[in-house]
């Protein structure tokens, strides 16, 4: 997740931005519910994508 939060940052600072970032993960089997997790803003899988 650090490496995440640093490219955030990067973009963040190389676009001088004053937008909200939200990171959001794009995965076809979803994300684990750990620690992690509460830092993801936003989940997009497979069932997303290609729903009709």
């Amino acid at each position: 997740m650090k490496k995440l939060f640093e490219r955030m940052e990067n973009f963040r600072e190389s676009t001088k931005t004053k937008k909200a970032l939200h990171l959001t993960m794009v995965t076809i089997n979803g994300v684990v519910h750990n620690a992690q997790w509460n830092d993801i803003q936003n989940e997009v899988n497979a069932d997303d994508l290609f729903r009709q």
